[in-house]
């Protein structure tokens, strides 16, 4: 029986893989979505693109590593202007990176790390990151997932 269990468990995470790497497959990293909340007419004005890796964060305590975060990102930008997005991104990675490393210094991705506020507050600075990049071609910085895993 315990056997049975294991084999079961090998094959639904195959699975699980298997339908994650199809729909995150390459060239779908130009997404356009909108909220429903948002005007209809504004939303035919820009486009999200999702950067194709996690940004992975080391947490530390002294000189000791306790954790890791990921956290995935997406640049609202104008219409037109995925591929200047794109080109950009190894300068926007450099950037992100600066604004996390920063924020995880300040012991921003301890305790309820999640909340409206400290999530606002890295949101506000990636923002301005990306902006200092890449101008006004660019009207904001998506977190569209963290994960945290500490050892």
């Amino acid at each position: 029986m315990r056997l049975l269990f294991i084999l079961l468990l090998v094959l639904a995470s195959v699975v699980v893989g298997a339908g994650g790497a199809w729909f995150l497959r390459p060239g779908s990293e130009v997404m356009e979505v909108g909220n429903a909340a948002e005007d209809p007419q504004d939303l035919e004005h820009y486009s999200y693109v999702e950067l194709q890796n996690q940004f992975v964060v080391p947490l530390t305590e002294g000189e000791t590593v306790t954790g890791l975060v990921a956290v995935s990102l997406a640049i609202e930008g104008k219409k037109g202007e995925e591929k200047t997005i794109l080109h950009a991104e190894p300068r926007l990675r450099d950037a992100f990176l600066r604004v996390l490393f920063e924020h995880a210094r300040a012991d921003g991705f301890q305790g309820d790390f999640t909340n409206d506020t400290s999530m606002a507050e890295l949101r506000s600075r990636l923002s301005a990151a990306a902006l200092d990049n890449l101008g006004q071609i660019v009207s904001g910085v998506l977190i569209t997932s963290v994960t945290r895993q500490d050892f």
